[in-house]
């Protein structure tokens, strides 16, 4: 009985660990974005969440050039815009996505 628990244990364990490095977003749908997006969350420490969402955003305004483009625009402001972070992240994973925000001009901070 130990071994067993000592199996699923380790299981659980390294299927959150490797969720990181494995699960590759599929951005072909809003609602595909948006699954694997909440499956990834769920499955991080509270400070790697926080990191990952602000990357999110970073990649959501990555590619405007001005406030004009923003400011009327409900999807922009008010809510995380599924369709355009799926077309920016589909096939990447979890340090794909930290890559491109790092690499992207829109910069995001925790205030």
């Amino acid at each position: 009985m130990k071994n067993l628990l000592v199996v699923v244990t380790i299981c659980i364990l390294s299927a959150c660990s490797s969720t990181k490095k494995d699960f590759v977003f599929d951005g072909s749908t809003i609602e595909s974005t948006q699954q694997g997006i909440t499956n990834v969350s769920k499955r991080l420490k509270p400070i790697e969440k926080i990191e990952f969402m602000m990357a999110l955003l970073a990649i959501q305004f990555s590619g405007v050039g001005s406030d004009s483009e923003i400011v009327g625009d409900p999807t922009m402001t008010n809510e995380m815009n599924y369709f355009i972070i799926g077309k920016k992240i589909d096939g990447l994973n979890y340090y794909g996505v930290l890559d491109l925000a790092k690499s992207s001009p829109t910069k995001v901070s925790a205030l």
